[in-house]
């Protein structure tokens, strides 16, 4: 399918496959979409992506989490990171009409044919086909057509921004800023009784307004016509619809206010108050979030849970199609011409033309735009299952063939998060013998741009597909947490050895049917339990053994201590049902390593399975949340392990720091940066630049795959993680110690 895409600020259009169904969600072949001409504008203009990383760069999470890189692997792998960052398209768009042609599991009153306007930022995109959230969805009332229908989120953001102002019959309200958003916010205000002045600095954007009353542009002949046309009193109300970092607008309409006068905020605007003004005539000042209540809010808008309409009478959804009845109730109305984006005199492109779109909006000459998909006559379920099957399904390259006749190995990646795409991918990508085959992930644009990266034959956002290509051999497993376990059995059926990330699985049952499955088959299943094969680490199991290979019998004691750091109230890891939460979704990693620790090589000769140590029991004790965590593990051979898991910690401290004492030794590994073994027979010291061991761990499942070596981390290991993981959490809960 045709998509808009912004790459370094400059927009294009490219073939991206088309979105796979998922549950709680629509696909819609879109008819129209609607550019905004400001907050799209500024995404070109203000480098896209570029613009989002100094966003990102004033949130003092993002901050402490870039520090913590320059300190552990230094200054060029924390700029790579950030340049792989930057090199992601973005994808403008979020507003459209079309027609749904697939429901997911679990959508209520939608079906197959309906003609529906779509909302949401990476949601209703410039694209063929969108995959929407159905709370982000609203039916096309009949009678209005798609060109008007496509205007449905800017117009629920004017919407949303005239209710917080509450106005009444009869008020004066300003409107600064007449953008789109600006024009709809004034007809909506006409149609409630209310006189409006307009007032925008550029003087194009006012001549649509001209026959909505007062308007200038000129900021001191405002506040003379606002004080002509109230009598001297000051307008009840000012709405401000203008996006600009001075905070000047909003002083400006405090000015322009009666003593106990209204100001709300729709546009980004600077926020340094006069609070003078403010204290002297008791003003209120509102912030407008979008299209209304349940905007951002993953509750709402991804899970489907709507707010009871006797608490919450106007959400985004209400909004959404509130706005749609009255455009088709008023129609060609020649008295409300500004309820209709339409009667804006909107430029219609077709797709290929979305360059030339944005830079006429950009140089004025359009105020107003509406990309078109072509002509649409499917009637419900014209388009079918077999037909979105070839589209979501794009091969980029031919596929890649190694010199002199040796096979290489076919890697696809499943789910091409943050991690994957920094960290594995890079890795992968120069390993001899190893060919990235395929890239599957939810989202089209990103997709494309990682097969075209690193020349995968293949992108896709059906990760089925990958699986039933018989030039893939294995495949990476980076998608978010509650998928792992489906996605993995999936693979193992058809036959693909898998390397899937940490938590193999969320329930016990799931690792276990992993295992099972894992072993029926004859595939080799590995975790991301990347510290175990990290360099220091060899260097500390050795060193109780004189270097050696085989670890010391004597029992062990290990402390070991994560610094983790908090994470937004929001984020996905967070959600039982999504991520499992921190001490599921990353805390499996340090109860793997300590297991490690204690068990590599214990019995006389290091091998014996039947003389190697087992966990016994464990207990734990939890802080004020969840994710504050201290675990005890005792081994049968006498050994101790205690994990501390803590989010309060000062991200000027490493993340990491692990101390064993063994036989009147101790070895201590800082954040795999350093390690000091003292008293022992591989006394020592080592430095250097932090390796966790992840490139090991690929290099390691690889060779495994192509029968050169043994698996060193297995589905068990990812199954006794967990197993563990879990008992500490009901340990927690309880205050019981579990046994094993």
């Amino acid at each position: 399918m045709k998509q808009v895409v912004i790459k370094a600020g400059k927009v294009c259009v490219e073939e991206v496959p088309v979105p796979t169904i998922e549950p709680g969600m629509v696909l819609v072949r879109v008819e129209r979409s609607a550019i905004s001409s400001g907050t799209e504008s500024s995404m070109v203009s203000g480098g896209g992506a570029l613009s989002l990383a100094m966003k990102h760069l004033k949130n003092p999470l993002s901050v402490d989490k870039l520090k913590r890189k320059f300190a552990t692997v230094g200054i060029k792998a924390t700029a790579d990171l950030v340049r792989a960052k930057l090199a992601d398209p973005g994808t403008p768009g979020y507003s459209s009409a079309g027609r749904i042609v697939e429901v997911g599991a679990g959508v209520p009153g939608f079906k197959v044919g309906d003609r529906v306007a779509c909302a949401g930022v990476g949601y209703a995109c410039h694209a063929e086909y969108n995959l929407v959230p159905h709370q982000l969805l609203t039916p096309i009332p009949d009678g209005l057509d798609d060109d008007n229908a496509a205007f449905v989120a800017i117009g629920a953001i004017a919407l949303q921004g005239v209710r917080r102002a509450e106005p009444l019959l009869g008020e004066t309200v300003v409107v600064m800023g007449l953008g789109l958003v600006g024009q709809i916010t004034a007809g909506l205000l006409r149609l409630n009784g209310c006189h409006v002045i307009g007032y925008d600095p550029v003087r194009g954007k006012l001549a649509p307004f001209k026959e909505m009353g007062s308007f200038t542009d000129s900021a001191e002949a405002l506040a003379s016509l606002a004080h002509e046309i109230t009598a001297g009193y000051g307008a009840d109300a000012v709405i401000i619809c203008a996006g600009t970092p001075s905070s000047e607008v909003v002083n400006t309409a405090f000015d322009l206010c009666r003593q106990k006068g209204r100001v709300v905020v729709v546009g980004a605007v600077g926020m340094d108050l006069n609070r003078d003004a403010m204290y002297k005539k008791e003003l209120d000042l509102r912030i407008s979030c979008s299209y209304g209540p349940g905007r951002y809010s993953g509750e709402y808008e991804e899970k489907g849970l709507d707010y009871p309409i006797g608490y919450v009478r106007w959400t985004e959804g209400r909004n959404m199609a509130e706005y749609l009845r009255l455009m088709n109730l008023l129609g060609d109305d020649e008295a409300n011409p500004f309820l209709n984006p339409v009667r804006l005199s909107p430029t219609v492109y077709t797709v290929e033309e979305a360059p030339r779109a944005y830079q006429e909006i950009a140089e004025g000459k359009t105020f107003a735009a509406v990309l078109r998909y072509g002509e649409v006559n499917d009637t419900a379920g014209a388009v079918t299952v077999g037909t979105l099957k070839q589209k979501q399904y794009l091969r980029t390259a031919q596929p890649q063939h190694a010199s002199q006749g040796t096979k290489q190995t076919g890697v696809a990646l499943i789910g091409a998060g943050a991690f994957a795409t920094g960290v594995q991918l890079p890795l992968l990508a120069k390993m001899p013998g190893v060919r990235i085959a395929a890239i599957a992930t939810r989202n089209g644009v990103k997709a494309r741009a990682i097969a075209d990266r690193y020349k995968a034959a293949v992108c896709t956002t059906d990760y089925r597909q990958v699986l039933e290509d018989p030039s893939v051999d294995a495949v990476l497993i980076s998608t978010r947490h509650n998928l792992h376990a489906q996605i993995t059995l999936d693979a193992i059926a058809a036959g693909k050895h898998v390397l899937v990330e940490k938590p193999m699985a969320l329930s016990l049952e799931d690792c276990r049917q992993i295992c099972d499955a894992a072993k029926a088959a004859q595939v080799l299943v590995s975790v991301g339990f990347n510290r175990r094969l990290a360099p220091l680490t060899t260097r500390l199991i050795q060193g109780f053994s004189g270097g050696t290979g085989a670890s010391s019998a004597l029992p062990k004691t290990v402390l070991y201590r994560c610094n983790a750091g908090a994470l937004p109230a929001d984020h996905w890891t967070l959600d039982p049902e999504v991520g499992g939460g921190r001490i599921l979704g990353e805390a499996v990693h340090f109860f793997d390593f300590v297991r490690h620790l204690v068990l590599s090589g214990v019995g006389a000769d290091g091998t014996d399975p039947e003389r190697r140590s087992k966990l016994v029991s464990l207990c734990a004790e939890s802080g004020s949340r969840e994710d504050e965590l201290s675990v005890l593990l005792r081994f049968s051979d006498g050994s101790l392990a205690t994990v501390l898991y803590t989010v309060a910690g000062s991200p000027n401290l490493g993340k990491e720091h692990a101390e064993v004492f063994s036989g009147g030794g101790m070895g201590v590994l800082d954040d795999f940066l350093s390690l000091e073994i003292k008293d022992a027979p591989g006394a020592g010291q080592w430095k250097g630049r932090q390796d966790k061991g992840h490139a090991a761990l690929l290099e390691n499942f690889i060779l495994a795959v192509q029968g050169k070596g043994a698996l060193q981390v297995t589905a068990e290991d990812g199954l006794e993680a967990t197993r563990i993981a879990l008992a500490a959490l009901e340990s927690a809960r309880t205050g019981i110690a579990q046994r094993f």
